[in-house]
């Protein structure tokens, strides 16, 4: 598939099922047949993506799934137990934090870490940028892949530049809002340079920072002239991870 820079991860489940009610009564065989036709309810969705998570202690991770391949459940009539393997597709590839964060930086700094997406394992690749005016040729590079983006012109006092790097999308707009339906379609004037860089915008990728593999760190280079104090560099998106 073109466009894809990395393969589709898959995540294999092993769901063993007991004939116990809701209520956690023993109801034998014939309940083990009603909590499998539930289970089959719930993983049997198509045509949109479930969402999975993954806790470990204080760790919590959630990707978007969809059901790939189920195999028949396999059944012990007499203990009234069921074992059955579902093998879900992970187009998204990455695991993300269940939250979305907002970081807050400056639209001209060299190597500026990203400090909400610290600890990342991978790259953040649906990044929300919003830049407030008044900046002419804002220009933001990722560190370590060389990817950047710009508008080569300005934005006046007041005014906001969002860029959305999935979608490959931006706006101008004259309120304080995330909304990519607001505003002004500016797609067209904005330019991107890097690897990738015609099929994506701006992937902010990690990099291990000073040595330590427990430290890892999003740096982004930043520009612009014509700025005040007013002038401001803002990221929403959560963390990513292998």
């Amino acid at each position: 598939m073109v466009g894809l820079d990395l393969e589709t991860t898959t995540v294999a489940l092993v769901f063993g099922l007991t004939g116990r009610t809701p209520s956690g009564t023993d109801g034998g065989f014939e309940q083990l047949e009603w909590n499998l036709e539930a289970l089959a309810g719930l993983i049997g969705v198509r045509h949109r993506l479930m969402t999975l998570s993954y806790t470990a202690g204080s760790i919590v991770r959630v990707a978007e799934v969809a059901l790939d391949s189920v195999s028949e459940p396999e059944l012990d009539v007499g203990s009234a137990r069921g074992r059955l393997t579902a093998v879900f597709k992970i187009p998204g590839v990455f695991w993300r934090d269940p939250i979305t964060s907002t970081w807050t930086g400056s639209a001209n700094a060299v190597e500026q870490p990203v400090t909400t997406l610290a600890g990342s394992t991978g790259p953040v690749t649906d990044a929300l940028l919003r830049i407030t005016g008044p900046a002419v040729n804002p220009t933001i590079k990722d560190v370590a892949t060389g990817d950047t983006i710009t508008r080569p012109s300005g934005l006046t006092a007041g005014q906001r530049l969002l860029v959305d790097c999935g979608q490959m999308k931006a706006r101008l707009v004259t309120t304080d809002t995330w909304d990519m339906s607001a505003g002004t379609d500016v797609t067209g004037q904005i330019q991107a340079t890097g690897p990738g860089s015609a099929h994506h915008w701006l992937h902010l990728t990690p990099a291990v920072a000073v040595g330590d593999p427990f430290s890892r760190v999003m740096l982004l280079t930043s520009s612009a002239t014509s700025t005040t104090g007013s002038t401001g560099l803002e990221i929403r998106a959560s963390r990513s991870f292998l």
